[in-house]
């Protein structure tokens, strides 16, 4: 599935500049892990949902796209929403992502 598509069908939003301390923290952790896992930085989005839920996806590791739930965001710790991220951006590096 296209980032396009997958953002469209969630109702997902880029963040193209964090406007707020929760935006900051996904862009600033993703961009941690990104580095770690020694892959270029994903595109990052939050939709909104109560479901505590997160994708990646992308059609190659350079071209990707993180996307989490406002449902994760607001019920999970940070440490918990971390790992959640962490599995996210291993999809990336390895690959497993639906184009």
């Amino acid at each position: 599935m296209s980032k396009w598509m997958a953002l469209r069908s969630v109702g997902g939003e880029v963040i193209e500049q964090p406007r707020n301390e929760r935006e900051r923290w996904l862009v600033n952790t993703v961009a941690t892990q990104a580095r770690q896992a020694g892959i270029a930085m994903p595109q990052v989005a939050i939709y909104h949902a109560p479901d505590i839920n997160a994708f990646a996806t992308g059609a190659r590791r350079d071209a990707s796209l993180v996307a989490v739930s406002t449902g994760l965001l607001q019920n999970m710790s940070p440490d918990e929403a971390e790992a959640v991220i962490a599995h996210e951006i291993s999809h990336i590096a390895n690959g497993d992502m639906v184009p």
